[in-house]
């Protein structure tokens, strides 16, 4: 039996399904059953439904804390944004674990949180309003191509046929329900960081939560460090494993370079030693810097001072001069 989206079944049936397999969902958070599970019955129903469940379950406490009052949960799917230059230079593997994301389609916005393969969330997150994507579509290679009120594309890979199938057709429901409303929130960039502590929107070009305190890296703070020592980056980042590899490499070409210019031809050795300085260093701080802009990397905790202090006259001075530097 095909994949394709099934006519929706009443939640009783869903949840019928999920009491026959023993599974069960957070009741404080307001599912659509009848969308979140669009495929039910059938040939592959079961193994589905047991799938979406499981990654419904990595979501579901950072879930509680994020949602607002009255909004209700449509769709939940994987998938990885999609980067060339990271895949050409950290490799198709590292880049496709770095770009782990969960998408949460609701009737108000599109959540988006960074995660490990298994769909647990990590520290980074993502708010998007229907009324700031122009195109939200699959295409021929699979991928699903978001295109952004400013002027941003996305594109993400790995979705089952099931999601790229169902997802266009559920944003574009909750569009058509902005257009009737008139909703169109404010934001300072069609992607709207959230902050890793009470996901509260923090502005574009700020790394500090006006509404609890939290810091966070700037990519060039963290693309200099990376630049200085390749790895250092992707540590304050919390990528541990891409950086314990990433060291591992790095090691092993200085031991390789060091080997050389003990042998009877040192001259090699320096040459090895200019390529790493050369090559590796600004590599390393121009990928650290690319990863770093996508979402923001927490640095300190929540702090009181700095919330107060972000909430100053003067920032909000600075905060109308940026706007009016934007502006056409």
């Amino acid at each position: 039996m095909s994949e394709d989206v099934e006519v929706p079944a009443p939640a009783e049936v869903v949840q019928s399904q999920l009491t026959k397999f023993k599974l069960s969902l957070d009741a404080e958070i307001p599912y659509r059953l009848v969308t979140v599970f669009a495929k039910i019955s059938g040939w592959g129903a079961k193994g589905e439904i047991k799938r979406r469940a499981k990654l419904i379950k990595q979501i579901e406490p950072t879930l509680k804390k994020m949602l607002l009052p009255k909004e209700e949960v449509l769709y939940v799917a994987k998938g990885t944004q999609s980067s060339t230059t990271e895949a050409l230079f950290m490799g198709a593997y590292w880049a496709a674990v770095l770009n782990q994301t969960v998408f949460v389609l609701t009737n108000l916005r599109i959540l988006m949180l960074r995660s490990k393969s298994n769909g647990k969330p990590t520290h980074t997150f993502w708010v998007l309003y229907y009324s700031e994507i122009d195109l939200f579509q699959p295409n021929w290679s699979g991928a699903m191509k978001l295109k952004l009120k400013d002027g941003k594309n996305l594109t993400f890979t790995g979705f089952p046929k099931l999601d790229r199938k169902a997802m266009p057709t559920i944003f574009q429901e909750a569009l058509d329900n902005y257009r009737k409303l008139g909703f169109h929130p404010t934001v300072s960039q069609s992607r709207e960081n959230l902050c890793s502590h009470c996901f509260q929107v923090v502005p574009k070009d700020r790394y500090v939560c006006r509404s609890c305190g939290s810091d966070f890296w700037t990519p060039k703070q963290l693309a200099l460090r990376s630049l200085i020592f390749p790895s250092w980056g992707d540590i304050c980042m919390k990528h541990y494993q891409f950086a314990a590899v990433e060291l591992i490499g790095y090691l092993v070409s200085w031991f390789w370079a060091i080997s050389i210019l003990t042998g009877p031809n040192p001259e090699e050795g320096w040459f090895v030693l200019a390529m790493i300085f050369i090559f590796a260093h600004p590599v390393d701080g121009m990928l650290t810097y690319s990863v770093a802009k996508k979402g923001l990397s927490p640095r300190h905790g929540p702090d009181e001072a700095r919330a107060l202090a972000e909430q100053s006259p003067e920032t909000d001075e600075e905060d109308e001069e940026l706007l009016e530097a934007e502006e056409p």
